[in-house]
This record gives structure tokens, C-alpha cells and sequence, in this order.
């Protein structure tokens, strides 16, 4: 009877370490199979507080471009060295993403300078999703409420009624976003624009400087829909 109970015992025992033996091998064959993504072929968008010219705050779009030398971008500043190991981005030590299956599950503001309270990991589309396209819409705090942007490959121009009409060259980033720096047509003054299509519409910021005055500068925000 002892015996029969200790061949019992060492058997559940070679049973265990043969599951747990399967179970770490199944393990090591995800992981192995699991391929890295390249940062390159990815951007980070989502939303970030700002205040206006009339001090609202609103949440307002940013895209973080990655490519493949190393560098990120934040739409509005420069390029910023970025790191992505053991499932952590880590850009220039000011911000860390967390990333799982493709997807950013916590991010953390380490320098307390980018508040960003969204944030989503997308793969680039292949080819520009502005041109082609015409958006219409309001902004939010200047008196020309109502606009109408129109692009074409590497140019766009934003018409409101016959009130300061801008055109001009932009700067593609990521197949879904742009930046440029836009002269008045009316005028010597000039205009930053940042666009950036999430959630279906385009979104805009804008810091117009000498529009109604030698120093004058306006920060204002819009959203635009996209006309069929």
C-alpha cells in the first residue's frame, strides 16, 4: 500500500511539471510569434486642454509622428528622441506610453507639460486623407465663425465669405494631419495653422498674429465636417 501511494504521489508530481512545462513552452511560442511593431508605420493622436484668446479652455487634437530614425514629433514642436523597449515608448523623458497588443493601456506626463487626456496608437493610412477633400464649419471664439477648407496634394486655402481669405502650401505629417504657415492674401500678416482629422472631422487650430493690428495675435479653434 505504501508503495502504491508514493508511485500515486511522485505521478500527480511529473503530472504538474509536465503542465507547467507545456503551459511556459505555449507561453514562449506567443511571445516568439508575437512580431515588434515599427514605430515608423504608427502615430499617437488624441486630446489635450488649451485656452483660447477669450480664455476658454477647450480640448484640442495633437498627433505624435514617429519615423524611423528614432525621432517623434509633437504637432507644433520639434523632434524629440524616443526609445520603445519592453513595451514602454519613452519619448525624450518627458512623456511614457504603455503599450499592449498595439494599444496604449496608461501614459504618464512625466515632466508635467503634456496633460494629454486621450491618447491611441494607429498605423498610418497609405496615402494623404486631406486632398481631394472640402470641410465646412464654425470656429469657436473670433467673429469670422464660419469657414470653408478646401485641399489639393500640398496646397489648401480656407475661405470665410469675402473676410480674410488664406492660401498656401502645408506640410503633410502622418497621411492625417498637416501644419503650415499661411500668408494673409489680403495682407503682410500671416496665420499657424495645425490640422488634424479625428473622429471623422477636421480640427483645426489656429495663431493669427497682426490681423486686427500691428501685435495683435488670436488663438482660436474649429471644427469642420466634411462636405459629400
Amino acid at each position: 500500500m505504501k508503495i502504491l501511494k508514493n508511485t500515486l504521489k511522485y505521478g500527480m508530481i511529473l503530472c504538474i511539471a509536465l503542465f507547467a512545462a507545456c503551459k511556459k513552452d505555449e507561453v514562449e511560442a506567443e511571445n516568439k510569434n508575437e512580431t515588434p511593431i515599427d514605430l515608423a508605420d504608427y502615430y499617437i493622436i488624441g486630446r489635450r486642454p488649451a485656452q483660447l484668446s477669450n480664455g476658454q479652455t477647450v480640448q484640442i487634437p495633437y498627433i505624435i509622428n514617429f519615423d524611423e530614425y528614432g525621432k517623434a514629433s509633437l504637432l507644433g514642436e520639434g523632434n524629440m528622441p524616443f526609445t520603445f523597449k519592453d513595451g514602454k515608448i519613452r519619448i525624450d523623458g518627458t512623456m511614457v506610453f504603455t503599450v499592449e497588443n498595439n494599444t496604449i493601456t496608461a501614459y504618464e506626463d512625466v515632466i508635467k507639460r503634456y496633460p494629454f487626456t486621450s491618447y491611441s496608437l494607429q498605423k498610418k493610412p497609405t496615402k494623404n486623407q486631406l486632398n481631394g477633400n472640402v470641410y465646412q464649419g464654425n470656429w469657436t471664439n473670433i467673429a469670422k465663425t464660419f469657414s470653408v477648407f478646401t485641399f489639393r496634394p500640398d496646397t489648401y486655402d480656407e475661405k470665410a465669405g469675402t473676410t480674410y481669405p488664406f492660401s498656401g502650401n502645408y506640410t503633410l505629417i502622418a497621411n492625417i494631419a498637416a501644419r503650415s504657415n499661411t500668408p494673409n492674401a489680403a495682407a503682410d500678416n500671416y496665420a499657424e495653422y495645425n490640422l488634424v482629422l479625428i473622429d471623422g472631422k477636421l480640427e483645426v487650430t489656429c495663431h493669427k498674429k497682426n490681423l486686427v493690428g500691428a501685435g495683435s495675435e488670436t488663438f482660436t479653434y474649429g471644427v469642420f465636417t466634411k462636405v459629400p
